[in-house]
């Protein structure tokens, strides 16, 4: 047989096909029939050709066609008996782009922030050919190629993709796909920085975390805070303790991902400051006063001194050459040099900031004098000791130094300095001076009254003088009222404190620290002194005995005798 087909077969118009031989057999068995359409839709019609203009079998199939038809094979077949004959129509459906979709690559895992993405847009059937395509995101155009490669994708680049591809006919759309960009992010509410007492609330957000199986894992400074399915950390009543850095990290089937710490401040109004004063002697006279205080932001200082404003750490006020002035972050610090009496006084400290205000005081007592012991304030038996007075240098007329020693006045001249050429042990005390001028007035020049009572005088500064012991003092006797007991009794004089032995012959009868007693002995230990108690005194513990005593000095003994 012969089969014709039109050659322009658009989709979904009514198309029809020709199948004939050239012969007929009218009373014959042979069969003429089309194979390979839907019979459902399609009618087929036939008739015989008999007469002068020809002679012949056709039979016409009348149908519409589908995109799915298109390079379909129809086949024309007669048949007669078992022998069949048949002719091949390809079927060539012009129709739109069909089955278009997005192919995904990688197709597993997490994308994550930085990878490499294809998104292929892929067409099942389409004739003529594809001439263009286009990409969207959330609706909104993004190119014109048909492999769309994203490198080094962004958080924002999760999304609703879909394409268009196009021919002469018209275009297909592929159904939207998500792709999911696995990117772990912390926000704060109401903000990242908030005042003490707020209460805020941190988001650990993946987009398109709906509908997945999430676990959320907390830190703060890198500590593990808490864990579970919950994306959201509370802090009912944000404190000052509750800043730091936050992460989170996100966990699928896939992997995990940990957002970028976020920083949380939390402002709050100054605490109480810490102020301290103290005086320096060595190098001249220094009075520090040193104000801190913790606040965030940073608070505005301010040091006064009976309601007069001294430093402040913002714009310096004009002040005398002798001040000097530091400030740094939330810590500003006063330096006075040859300060005075006329330096004392209430000393207090504000800080502020847009959250408060406080403050602290504190009295600043300053002397006329100090007392500076050369080489050391504890020095060896036999040592050169000078103690020099540093007086304020403003006495009227030439000044003149008056020396005590334990509130004791020793003497008062023009000489600063009080020398012991080889310090004994008896010179040690604690000692003081006071300057005054040569013209003012002497209240107390031939009082031996207590000095620290004068404002002008020098605090009272300690000598300590280190000597051996001096020979023991012994004592023994016997008592025995209520039984014989022998008592001895040894003491020194020493500094440091001395260790004491008491032995009588080669034996070692008792001992301040480190030795167990004799037989019938208690030992009363004591500083620089000893005491042993014999019990039932017989006649063997009479004798000599013998007390020695010991430091890092050097060491004396004494003997006493015992009788029973």
């Amino acid at each position: 047989p012969s089969a014709a087909a039109p050659l322009d077969v658009r989709e979904g118009q009514s198309s029809s096909l020709e199948c004939s031989t050239p012969y007929a057999c009218p009373w014959g068995d042979a069969v003429l029939r089309w194979e390979g359409h839907d019979p459902r839709q399609a009618t087929v019609s036939g008739w015989l050709q008999m007469d002068t203009s020809g002679v012949g079998h056709h039979l016409t199939l009348s149908t519409s066609f589908s995109w799915r038809d298109h390079s379909k094979k129809l086949l024309c077949e007669v048949s007669l008996g078992s022998r069949t004959a048949s002719t091949e129509v390809v079927l060539w459906v012009r129709h739109a782009p069909k089955d278009v979709r997005v192919r995904v690559s990688p197709s597993s895992g997490n994308i994550r922030v930085g990878d490499t993405v294809s998104l292929t847009c892929e067409v099942g059937s389409s004739h003529p050919p594809v001439s263009g395509y286009r990409w969207y995101k959330d609706g909104a155009a993004l190119g014109s190629e048909r492999v769309l490669t994203l490198r080094g994708v962004r958080r924002e680049d999760h999304g609703r993709y879909h394409c268009e591809a196009q021919n002469a006919l018209g275009a297909g759309t592929a159904p939207a796909t998500t792709l999911p960009v696995f990117s772990a992010e912390i926000s704060a509410s109401p903000a990242a920085e908030v005042r003490e007492g707020t209460a805020t609330t941190l988001s650990c957000d993946v987009p398109g975390r709906e509908g997945q199986e999430l676990n959320y894992t907390w830190y703060r400074n890198g500590a593990w805070l808490k864990e579970g399915t919950a994306h959201t950390l509370l802090l009912p009543a944000v404190a000052a303790s509750d800043a730091g850095y936050y992460s989170c990290k996100v966990t699928n089937r896939q992997g995990s991902d940990t957002a970028q710490p976020l920083s949380l401040s939390v402002t709050y109004p100054p605490r109480t400051p810490t102020l301290t004063l103290f005086q320096e002697t060595q190098g001249g006279r220094l009075a520090v006063v040193r104000c801190a205080v913790d606040s965030h932001p940073p608070a505005a200082l301010a040091i006064d001194r009976d309601g007069t404003v001294l430093a402040t750490s913002g714009a310096q006020v004009a002040l005398p050459q002798r001040f000097g002035v530091a400030a740094s972050r939330n810590a500003l610090r006063l330096e006075i040099r040859d300060a005075g009496p006329r330096d004392g006084g209430k000393y207090r400290c504000t800080a502020s900031n847009a959250h408060g205000t406080a403050s602290a005081a504190k009295v600043l007592v300053t002397r006329a004098a100090e007392l500076l012991i050369q080489p050391s304030a504890e020095v060896p038996e036999g040592t050169a000791v000078t103690l020099t007075c540093v007086g304020p240098g403003d006495a009227a007329g030439e000044p003149l130094y008056a020396w005590y020693r334990n509130g004791k006045r020793l003497r008062e001249g023009p000489a600063p300095t009080l020398r012991f050429p080889s310090v004994r042990g008896e010179d040690a005390g604690a000692f003081q001076c006071r300057v005054r001028g040569s013209n003012d007035s002497d209240s107390d020049s031939d009082s031996d009254s207590d000095s620290d009572s004068d404002s002008d005088a020098s605090g009272a500064v300690p000598l300590r003088v280190l000597y051996p012991p001096r020979p023991p003092v012994l004592s023994s006797f016997l008592q025995t009222r209520g039984g014989r007991l022998g008592i001895i009794q040894c003491s020194v004089d020493s500094d440091p404190e001395s260790r004491l032995t008491l032995r009588r012959g080669d034996v070692l009868v008792a001992c301040t620290r480190g030795c167990p007693p004799a037989p019938r002995v208690r030992v009363t230990p004591s500083y620089n002194s000893l005491r042993a108690e014999i019990q039932d005194v017989v006649l063997e513990d009479e004798g000599t005995y013998v007390c020695q005593a010991g430091n890092a000095q050097g060491s004396a003994s004494a003997a006493v005798e015992f009788r029973a």
